[in-house]
Protein backbone atom coordinates (compact mmCIF):
# COMPACT_ATOMS: atom_id res chain seq x y z
CA UNK A 1 0.00 0.00 0.00
CA UNK A 2 1.13 3.46 -0.74
CA UNK A 3 2.29 5.60 1.69
CA UNK A 4 0.78 9.07 2.07
CA UNK A 5 3.08 12.01 3.63
CA UNK A 6 5.10 9.36 5.94
CA UNK A 7 1.59 7.83 6.94
CA UNK A 8 0.39 4.82 6.19
CA UNK A 9 -2.76 4.92 4.01
CA UNK A 10 -5.98 3.75 5.80
CA UNK A 11 -7.22 0.35 4.46
CA UNK A 12 -10.44 0.14 2.80
CA UNK A 13 -11.48 -2.67 4.62
CA UNK A 14 -12.21 -0.08 7.64
CA UNK A 15 -15.68 0.78 5.71
CA UNK A 16 -17.24 -2.58 6.43
CA UNK A 17 -16.44 -2.71 9.94
CA UNK A 18 -17.10 -0.44 13.52
CA UNK A 19 -14.74 -0.42 16.74
CA UNK A 20 -16.66 -0.70 19.41
CA UNK A 21 -14.22 -0.63 22.51
CA UNK A 22 -10.27 -1.33 23.08
CA UNK A 23 -9.07 -3.35 26.04
CA UNK A 24 -6.37 -2.50 27.92
CA UNK A 25 -3.71 -4.62 26.55
CA UNK A 26 -4.13 -2.44 22.79
CA UNK A 27 -6.70 -5.16 21.50
CA UNK A 28 -9.82 -3.59 19.63
CA UNK A 29 -13.34 -4.90 19.25
CA UNK A 30 -14.53 -4.59 15.72
CA UNK A 31 -18.14 -5.41 14.81
CA UNK A 32 -18.80 -6.98 11.25
CA UNK A 33 -21.35 -4.44 9.45
CA UNK A 34 -22.59 -7.23 7.28
CA UNK A 35 -22.77 -10.13 9.76
CA UNK A 36 -22.41 -8.54 12.73
CA UNK A 37 -19.99 -10.97 14.18
CA UNK A 38 -17.47 -9.49 16.84
CA UNK A 39 -13.75 -9.94 16.17
CA UNK A 40 -10.28 -8.59 18.12
CA UNK A 41 -7.72 -6.73 16.17
CA UNK A 42 -4.66 -5.55 16.83
CA UNK A 43 -2.88 -3.13 14.44
CA UNK A 44 0.77 -3.59 15.89
CA UNK A 45 0.24 -7.65 16.05
CA UNK A 46 -2.18 -8.78 13.20
CA UNK A 47 -2.73 -5.83 10.54
CA UNK A 48 -5.97 -5.93 8.39
CA UNK A 49 -5.50 -9.37 6.57
CA UNK A 50 -7.54 -11.10 8.92
CA UNK A 51 -10.57 -8.50 8.88
CA UNK A 52 -9.94 -8.81 5.16
CA UNK A 53 -10.70 -12.19 4.55
CA UNK A 54 -13.39 -12.31 6.86
CA UNK A 55 -15.46 -9.75 4.56
CA UNK A 56 -14.57 -12.00 1.50
CA UNK A 57 -16.25 -14.83 3.17
CA UNK A 58 -18.77 -12.69 4.90
CA UNK A 59 -19.71 -11.10 1.17
CA UNK A 60 -19.65 -14.84 -0.49
CA UNK A 61 -21.70 -16.13 2.32
CA UNK A 62 -24.55 -13.27 2.08
CA UNK A 63 -24.97 -13.74 -1.63
CA UNK A 64 -25.14 -17.44 -1.82
CA UNK A 65 -28.33 -17.79 0.60
CA UNK A 66 -30.50 -20.39 -0.91
CA UNK A 67 -33.95 -19.03 -2.05
CA UNK A 68 -37.08 -20.43 -0.86
CA UNK A 69 -40.35 -21.43 -3.84
CA UNK A 70 -42.98 -22.24 -1.92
Amino acid sequence: MPRLYGLKAISHVWSHYERTEEGDDGWWKVRCSHCHLVLCYNARETGTKSLMRHVERCLERNLVKPIRIE
